[in-house]
């Protein structure tokens, strides 16, 4: 029964369910969990009694879904190298060589050849830390049927979501300092200056496809006169927002959010990144299983209310081994 609860309950949150409606899944997991418990108005010796077989479940399915917001994201699959491993797993990572050989013009008679060397690249370990969340009293609602499963994973997911998405997107900008400035710009948007940037990145990468990346309200500054639009770029723009295309390289939005508990936007809407097609320079890695300590005996909390502390272990790290291009704008 516990393996098929995390099932229902993963597939829930993942919109994955086929034998039930949405409603239908969520009364299924919550008789389910009244099931465990004895009932479905709970007091706290209840939930002391029954707490190992209710948060082993919570635990496996919040384990599963965490790093689902980040990893739908198309930025975060196009750049992202992402590991998930137990604890004592090789936390490494390897990173090819691009020294570039040089080769000369020679008279074919002798063997006075300037020797380069061929370097063999390098390894890497990402330092992981621990990241925490604590929440109360949401479990009980869920089983008054106040609030559902999915609504009550998400909440936990997002919360690490959108401050990892925060700790990868601050790596990947503090890395623009070391740019040689043929691969920086900044001032005034201009087509010619971002295109002349690309080539720089596309022939410093052996002719790789160039992707630009940024927020929409980034990207909109490529969407140009209107007049100059045919009606399918006028049509991908109404769509979607952004073109898919433009002058040859490929775009792709990041997806914009708002800093924990404010209406400030996390991500600059002033800068645009030009990137090989081919390069995850940003590595994540979630080390070892997560696991949740409960208050729930009404007693401890000042308030008495039931509390859930959820603690995971992971790491970001920004690695290039290939030139990259970045834009920033007035």
């Amino acid at each position: 029964m516990k393996q098929d609860l995390v099932k229902l309950g993963i597939d829930l949150y993942k919109n994955r369910v086929t034998d039930y409606s949405n409603n239908q899944a969520n009364d299924v997991i919550r008789k389910a969990f009244v099931e465990i418990i004895g009932t479905d108005k709970p007091d706290f010796r209840q939930f002391r009694r029954y707490k190992n077989d209710i948060f082993e479940i919570i635990e496996e399915v919040l384990d599963q879904t965490i790093t689902d917001g980040m990893i739908a994201s198309p930025f975060f699959d196009q750049f992202v190298d992402y590991r998930d491993l137990a604890f004592g797993d090789t936390n490494e990572f390897y990173v090819e060589d691009r020294t570039m050989l040089v080769a000369a013009r020679h008279s074919g008679n002798h063997w006075n050849i300037r020797r380069q060397k061929l370097n063999i690249g390098d390894t890497f370990t990402v330092q992981t830390e621990p990241y925490a969340i604590a929440i109360y009293t949401d479990f009980k609602r869920f089983l008054a049927g106040r609030i559902d499963w999915d609504t009550f994973i998400k909440k936990v997911s997002e919360a690490f979501a959108q401050e990892l998405n925060s700790r990868i997107y601050t790596e990947f900008m503090a890395s623009m300092a070391y740019l040689p400035a043929e691969f920086k710009q900044t001032g005034t948007y201009n087509d010619a200056t971002l295109i002349e940037q690309a080539e720089h990145v596309k022939a410093a990468n052996q002719g790789s496809q160039i992707i630009i990346a940024g927020t929409r309200t980034a990207l909109s500054k490529l969407s140009g006169a209107s007049a100059l639009l045919s009606e399918n770029m006028k049509d991908q723009i109404n769509k979607n927002g952004v073109l898919q295309v433009w002058n040859g390289y490929s775009l792709r939005p990041i997806p914009q959010s708002h800093k924990p508990n404010t209406f400030e936007f996390q991500i600059a809407n002033d800068r645009l990144m030009v990137l090989p097609a081919n390069a995850k320079p940003i590595k994540v890695v979630k080390e070892g299983t997560p696991f949740i300590k409960e208050v729930s005996d009404g007693t401890t909390n000042q308030d008495m209310s039931m509390e859930y502390k959820f603690i995971t272990q992971y790491g970001v790290d920004t690695v290039f081994n290939v030139m990259y291009g970045m834009y920033q704008f007035a």
